[in-house]
């Protein structure tokens, strides 16, 4: 999941179109997503001053549609992926719980990654956030 999880992140940066639509703030992004997956993302995270939301875009994580938000921090993005997570693989070691929800941090190819999944069984939300380490 990190491998794919960079991977998706490197392909954001590297595209001439990244965002589907561009942020006028969570509260015009996050309804743009209505209709365009099969769920609605869940998102604590809306931005703030040092981590402003750039946009979003649909996008996809291994065989599932995802949600992308772009965040960010002084010249470096940060992605956000948010998509179903049941019947997904999680790493059997470096979890931590966050609250009520189970993380797992590393760093891959010189990019922080954190994996975070929380809900039932059926219904988990796996959101990753991504950013240069």
């Amino acid at each position: 999941m990190v491998a794919e999880a960079v991977n998706d992140h490197l392909r954001i940066l590297s595209s001439q179109h990244p965002l589907d639509i561009e942020s006028g703030g969570m509260h015009q992004v996050k309804p743009w997503f209505e209709g365009r997956l099969d769920f609605a993302p869940v998102v604590s995270f809306l931005g703030d001053q040092e981590f402003p939301l750039q946009g979003g875009a649909v996008g996809y994580f291994l065989d599932r549609k995802s949600a992308v938000f772009i965040f960010h921090r002084r010249l470096h993005a940060i992605s956000l992926f948010v998509f179903r997570a049941g019947h997904l693989p999680w790493p059997a070691r470096g979890g931590e719980p966050l609250g009520n929800i189970e993380a797992y941090t590393t760093v891959a190819r010189g990019f922080n990654v954190i994996l975070c999944r929380a809900g039932s069984s059926v219904t988990r939300w796996s959101p990753i956030w991504i950013g240069k380490s």
